[in-house]
């Protein structure tokens, strides 16, 4: 075999695996251009919807981020030791970590969403908070956090690993993307004009199965929607080129022969 059929070969199947490794990225950007946004006060709560507004806390308050201090109603928390193989050296997470609370969403029509984000999937940005390392110790907090949790940042002979400490917040005002499962719950009176009559509140949560997803980001939906499309077309494009380049050493193989 020549060196073109085998290298196109290796990136053909390498642009498979991409690519069916965010085939479910690409399922949920059908989704969320295949649903129209819902002014929260005319959501029927009786099925998934689409909502954008500003994060407001609910009753349940804020949770502070262990790191960085920082207040919020979700918090994602990440602990990477930096580890070596070889000559190689690569990021090995140790610790993940992911507390909520129930929050509001405010998109000005007159009424506010109540999120429900236990079990959600949430797509934010990463922030490195802190590090430590060689002549870097940990701050007291972060090992202190550590050490709740049964680890350290030290070997077993006293040296610094080398780790970082990242967090992924959603804070009051954030601007809030939701796609997902829907219902209407009782809430606060209304006035309809004439009278105070019972009020109704919109509700999202996790469900059941793909379709029962409920998706939370702080980017815009045309971020989102860029952001599932880049590894499947990245796929696609991998995967063609590797298809080009073994069918020309194809091509030249069967024209030595002859």
């Amino acid at each position: 075999m020549g060196p073109l059929l085998v290298i196109g070969g290796v990136l053909f199947l390498i642009g498979i695996i991409v690519t069916v490794s965010n085939l479910k990225n690409f399922k949920r950007r059908q989704r969320i251009i295949a649903t129209p946004t819902s002014p929260i006060i005319q959501a029927p709560g009786n099925g998934v919807v689409e909502i954008k507004g500003r994060v407001v806390p609910s009753e349940q308050g804020l949770l502070q981020a262990p790191f960085s201090g920082r207040h919020a109603v979700w918090c994602r928390i990440t602990v990477q030791e930096l580890r070596r193989s070889g000559k190689s050296s690569y990021w090995h997470t140790i610790l993940t970590e992911v507390d909520g609370r129930l929050f509001l969403v405010d998109d000005g029509s007159g009424q506010l969403a109540r999120v429900i984000p236990m079990g959600a999937n949430v797509l934010l940005d990463k922030q490195n908070v802190a590090s430590s390392g060689t002549f870097n110790d940990a701050a007291p907090h972060l090992e202190a956090f550590l050490q709740s949790r049964g680890l350290k940042s030290t070997s077993w002979i006293g040296f610094n690993k080398s780790m970082r400490y990242e967090e992924e917040l959603l804070v009051p005002q954030d601007a809030l993307y939701a796609l997902g499962p829907s219902r209407r719950e009782p809430g606060p009176p209304v006035h309809d004009g004439y009278r105070m009559v019972p009020g109704s509140q919109l509700v999202m949560f996790q469900g059941m199965g793909p379709d029962g997803e409920l998706l939370l980001t702080n980017k815009t939906e045309a971020q989102l929607t860029s952001k599932l499309l880049t590894g499947f077309v990245v796929g696609l494009v991998l995967g063609g080129i590797g298809m080009l380049l073994a069918f020309g050493g194809l091509i030249v193989g069967i024209a030595e022969a002859f």
